[in-house]
């Protein structure tokens, strides 16, 4: 183990890298994978969605420097290619692409939405909450109720008790 300060540093940073490189690359794998299964089933629509998602993947990689542009350029040729053998024009035209998910309103930040949301959500369990304490208290006094009654009619009764004695 290193006795430096900073060559820890690096080997903890080397190793976060490495785990996410790997990941990115099995990732890469899992898309080329789909548009091999859907050319292999010979569904034209699925292999071209599949082709252009796996070509997204690639182009986010080379970002994040896991691998490099020309390899990515490769890759994703050789993926088109494949995925031609089986689409079609009608399948092209038909494609249409995944919905982004809808931007955070101007001026918030994602971690604000989740925030007001967490909040939304902790007012409604604490409506749920009272509720349920309101109608547990219903329940309690009815039963106090309940047994203030038994009690009266209890002590009614040895009150009567009583006086058939004397």
């Amino acid at each position: 183990m290193a006795n430096i300060k900073s060559q820890k540093k690096r080997i903890k940073t080397n190793e976060k890298a490495r785990m996410r490189n790997r990941a990115v690359r099995s990732e890469l794998k899992t898309a080329t994978r789909a548009v091999q299964d859907a050319v292999a089933a010979e569904n034209g629509a699925e292999a071209y969605a599949a082709a252009l998602a796996a070509c997204r993947l690639m182009d986010k990689a080379v970002s994040k420097g896991v691998i490099h542009k020309r390899q990515a350029a490769n890759r994703k040729s050789g993926i088109m290619m494949l995925a031609n053998t089986v689409v079609k024009p009608e399948d092209i035209a038909a494609y249409k692409p995944a919905e982004k998910k809808k931007p955070a309103a101007a001026g918030t930040s994602k971690k604000a939405a989740a925030k007001a949301e967490r909040k939304k959500a902790m007012e409604a369990a604490a409506k749920e909450k009272a509720k349920r304490r309101a109608e547990t208290e219903k329940q309690q006094k009815a039963a106090a109720k309940k047994k203030a009654e038994a009690e009266a009619a209890a002590a009614a009764e040895e009150a009567a008790g009583e006086e058939t004695a004397e």
